[in-house]
């Protein structure tokens, strides 16, 4: 019976064996043909946001050729990279003719010196080619054949010495080509033969000595150019008539000293520039006359000492203006006139404008909503310094010792107190900036004790305002996060022990002198009251004195004399002896008188 069992159960599981391994290679299959079963180990294999199949290889240490053979032939997106203290050492080799879908190709930090030999032919559906931070010195046209759809080209970061004319002429459909920080110090002529379609080039943090016009005819289809951090003194205004359509332009880090006031004449679809970072005196009048789509300007770290006061004429699209950090200490209302309606974003930090202009600047561009005043030594912020409509305030860098809530504008969202002398909030204050979107408060010296924090300390629970930021007093808790502190973790706000002695003395001093003064207000009271009794007592005799003596000249007095009185009023009794008898003598004289009257 249990042999008949075990045979039963045996045969059970061989039958359940063989079909889980039917199973398995049935979905092998079908994954097989859907692009997705095969995955190099060191990978990892998905889709992307977009339901693309991606193969991503990020883990570094690969070493010579990439493993193609390993990955899915649906592949449509392809990663490889690397930490940046592991990279990869890997060489490009014409595998990809399998990858019938693949559209994007990123190969970073991998140690690529070269591209190599048509590597992507037969690979017409690839539309983004990255080859970013490697080692890369040099470029040819067989390395981009068979790229008849490509759109992005980046080779970024490389070793790149040098372009020969037509180098690109492959990639015809190309819109952006990036070749920033190479070592590159010449353009030639023809450079860009055959991509009249392309749109985007930056050429950022090479070393040219010039631009030649020659280079960019076969590219009038341009609208960004970037050429930042290049050296460059000045440029060709040839250039900028042969790229008509030219909307963003960026030459900023340069070092360029003058710009002329017919400078931009031929750009009128200019929507951004950038000149920053150069040593640019001033802004001449009319400088930007025919830019009237012009929406960004920055003009901050020149040298610009004047700004003219028809520099800005005509910019009657501008919304962003940036002046920061030049040599400006005033600036003529006049000169904001034509932008006042439009402007919506300010930058005048690191100037040395007195409270004064800033209040006349903010009267004069009155639709502005996101305002910057860093590094402008302000110590103190009024109520109704800003206007109520600001919703992003920078007043990092300045020497705010306080702020109250009432200084802040109703509408503002985002906030940035960093690096002020800031020890303390208040309540309503704390109230108010949890509301905000997004505040900043490092680098301030917070102090930790519990008369300071008593306003935070309960808080801290509730509001992300303290994240990452540090206490600078007492010393045990100097470089202690603020949102990690107990309320048993701060001491008190007594004096530290190292300076009780001067408090001591401190105190003693003060106590003698509080007792001093005391001793002489008391006995300046005492004298007051002695005076104000004495001078009272004598008020009071005179005027008892003074009753007497109304008494004795109102009461009737009988006077008893011998022989004739006369009586004048009022009496003068100094004029005649007055005799008073005795009782003895007055009883006498009555007798004699008849009927005791004497009549």
């Amino acid at each position: 019976m249990l042999r008949q069992v075990w045979r039963s159960h045996k045969y059970l599981w061989t039958e359940l064996s063989v079909s889980c391994r039917m199973l398995w290679w049935l979905l092998l299959g079908l994954c097989s043909t859907s692009g997705v079963a095969l995955c190099p180990s060191m990978c990892q294999c998905g889709v992307t946001s977009k339901g693309r199949r991606k193969v991503q290889c990020v883990e570094g240490g690969m070493t010579e050729a990439i493993p193609t053979h390993e990955m899915d032939a649906g592949t449509e997106v392809l990663e490889i990279s690397a930490p940046a203290g592991d990279w990869n050492a890997l060489s490009i080799s014409p595998t990809f003719q399998r990858f019938k879908r693949l559209e994007e190709v990123h190969i970073r930090r991998s140690g690529l010196t070269q591209v190599g030999m048509h590597p992507f032919w037969g690979v017409p559906s690839l539309k983004l080619l990255d080859l970013t931070v490697n080692n890369i010195s040099g470029v040819a046209d067989h390395n981009f054949r068979g790229l008849v759809n490509l759109v992005e080209l980046n080779l970024d970061d490389n070793r790149i010495t040098s372009l020969q004319s037509g180098v690109f002429k492959h990639l015809t459909e190309l819109r952006i080509l990036t070749l920033q920080r190479n070592l590159l110090d010449e353009l030639v002529p023809r450079l860009f033969l055959k991509l009249g379609k392309l749109h985007m080039l930056k050429l950022s943090g090479n070393k040219f000595d010039e631009l030649n016009p020659e280079v960019f005819k076969d590219i009038p289809e341009l609208r960004v150019l970037e050429c930042r951090e290049c050296g460059l003194r000045r440029i060709n205004t040839q250039i900028y008539h042969l790229l008509p359509y030219l909307s963003h332009l960026d030459l900023g880090d340069n070092q360029m000293q003058f710009i002329a006031s017919d400078e931009f004449r031929d750009l009128k679809r200019l929507h951004s520039l950038k000149l920053d970072g150069n040593q640019l005196p001033v802004v001449l009048e009319h400088t930007f006359v025919r830019q009237q789509e012009l929406k960004y300007l920055c003009l901050a770290r020149n040298r610009l000492a004047k700004i003219t006061n028809t520099a800005f004429v005509n910019l009657s699209s501008l919304a962003d203006l940036d002046i920061g950090y030049n040599k400006l200490d005033r600036l003529e209302m006049q000169a904001l006139q034509p932008v006042a309606d439009t402007l919506e974003r300010l930058v005048i930090s690191g100037n040395a404008f007195g409270p004064n202009v800033i209040r006349n600047i903010l009267n004069t561009v009155y639709n502005v909503r996101e305002l910057g005043v860093a590094h402008m030594n302000l110590r103190h912020i009024p109520k109704g310094f800003f206007p109520e409509r600001v919703r992003k305030l920078n007043v990092s860098a300045n020497n705010l010792t306080e702020l109250e809530s009432g200084s802040l504008p109703r509408q503002l969202l985002e906030l940035d107190l960093s690096h002020n002398d800031l020890q303390r909030l208040s309540e309503s204050l704390i109230l108010k900036l949890e509301d905000l979107h997004a505040v900043s408060l490092g680098s301030n010296p917070w102090s930790c004790r519990v008369c300071d924090l008593s306003s935070i300390i309960f808080r801290l629970n509730r509001t992300n305002l303290f994240r990452n930021v540090t206490c600078a007093a007492p010393k045990p808790l100097q470089g202690r996060e603020i949102s990690a502190l107990h309320l048993e973790d701060l001491p008190g706000c007594k004096p530290p022990s190292q300076d009780a002695a001067k408090t001591g003395r401190l105190g003693l001093v003060v106590g003698f002198a509080s007792l001093v003064s005391f001793s002489l207000v008391c006995v300046t009271f005492a004298v007051c009251s002695c005076m104000r009794r004495r001078a009272r007592d004598a008020v009071q005799e005179q005027k008892r004195l003074a009753e007497l003596q109304e008494n004795a000249l109102d009461r009737p007095i009988a006077i008893f004399a011998k022989g004739e009185i006369s009586f004048k009023f009022p009496l003068d009794l100094t004029e005649r002896k007055v005799e008073v008898s005795t009782i003895d003598e007055i009883k006498k004289d009555t007798q004699s008188l008849p009927n005791g009257t004497g009549i």
